[in-house]
């Protein structure tokens, strides 16, 4: 049996009722609108949306995953737009008018950019590269919730995280057409010990070992990633195993 699905293998596929598990990295290359592979996710979603009784799966852990990185990339966003637009910001008169409607999208919150960047200067944890910023968010949202007044500032970031995750929710079930999506438990007893069976027989890293034993654990029939981890030989050496690896792009 083929336990790798890709390219011209996935339109040939029979996905009627089918239950599909999504990994972090599949998620997030979907709401990425500049990642070059998103077009390809979204082809396949579309494939997928063309059959009947189809169920997508994540686990808690990758619900997680998703809207953490979610929460970082928000504020990474916002600090790019002020600085690059700081002097439009605070050197002309309605400077952030003068925004495009895009970057405000990106900015979220005028006061709460403005707040984390000045941190961010001023504790000299900030680092630029062309018009781009690089630093460790967690590091400055640590330094940002110690101001007990200022640290309401983050709530907007924290908000727009999780609304953009259950949009991604809606979209799947309203606008694709999708049966449901499910957000699936692992347990102790069952999850950890089948990854790290998973994580032995066939040389994955403990978090794809857990994907892979709870979408087993689900009797989910397929996998979907962009991680080219889960792709090796060892696959077709086990004919116990029931769950099939979807690779995207």
């Amino acid at each position: 049996m083929d336990f790798i699905l890709g390219g011209e293998q996935i339109d040939r596929e029979d996905f009627s009722g089918a239950s599909i598990y999504l990994d972090a990295c599949f998620i997030l290359t979907y709401l990425d609108l500049e990642d070059k592979r998103r077009p390809e996710v979204a082809r396949v979603l579309d494939v997928w949306s063309d059959y009947q009784e189809v169920v997508l799966g994540m686990s808690n852990h990758t619900v997680a995953e998703v809207i953490n990185r979610l929460f970082q990339m928000k504020i990474l966003g916002a600090l790019e737009v002020y600085h690059q637009n700081n002097t439009l910001i605070n050197q002309n008169k309605n400077g952030y008018s003068r925004l495009t409607l895009e970057q405000k999208s990106k900015l979220l919150d005028l006061d709460g950019a403005k707040y984390l960047y000045s941190l961010a200067k001023r504790e000299d944890i900030m680092k630029f590269y062309n018009q781009n910023v690089r630093l460790n968010i967690m590091e400055l949202i640590k330094l940002a919730k110690q101001d007990e007044e200022k640290r309401k500032k983050l709530d907007v970031f924290y908000s727009a995280a999780i609304a953009t995750f259950d949009n991604f929710i809606y979209s799947m079930t309203e606008e694709l057409g999708i049966e449901r999506v499910e957000i699936l438990d692992s347990t102790a007893k069952t999850s950890y010990p089948a990854a790290k069976l998973f994580m032995k027989l066939f040389q994955l890293e403990i978090t794809d070992s857990f994907h892979m034993a709870i979408a087993h654990e689900n009797n989910y029939k397929y996998l979907a990633t962009l991680d080219g981890d889960f792709v090796n030989n060892y696959y077709s050496r086990d004919a116990t195993l029931l769950t099939r690896i979807i690779k995207v792009a």
